[in-house]
């Protein structure tokens, strides 16, 4: 009994938060990939404290379980043969849950406000730095 009133709680609770793609965003970190380290709370238009980034084989429960809040990624076309889902949230919410263009860094899976984003030898190489 326990176990169904957690399923369903976890379940009704809310809505599912579902994936997005976002041009500005990507066009924003294609640049700083050539570049020099750029802030990425600069690149974006809206609240975040936290970002967790999945790679493309990621299923929607694992990312819902590390994020705390139901996540759905409908992959979207993408030129990218592993493209990654960036959740932002806020205060523990998920926020914006965006496919980017860009593979998963190897690193870690989560990064503050004061993450900034840079590139490697190679196209759509990624890395993040505090």
């Amino acid at each position: 009994m326990a176990m169904t009133l957690a399923a369903a709680w976890y379940v009704f609770r809310e809505p599912a938060l579902s994936s997005t793609t976002d041009k500005a965003l990507q066009k924003k970190v294609n640049e700083a990939i050539g570049g020099n380290p750029v802030p990425l709370a600069k690149m974006t238009g809206f609240e975040w404290d936290r970002l967790q980034v999945f790679a493309h084989d990621t299923g929607d429960g694992d990312i819902s379980d590390a994020v705390g809040d139901r996540v759905e990624w409908e992959p979207a076309m993408s030129s990218y043969s592993g493209p990654s889902l960036w959740v932002f949230s806020k205060g523990g919410e998920a926020v914006r849950a965006v496919q980017m263009e860009t593979g998963a860094p190897d690193d870690q899976p989560s990064w503050s406000r004061k993450s900034k984003v840079s590139g490697g030898p190679n196209h759509n190489v990624l890395h993040f730095v505090e």
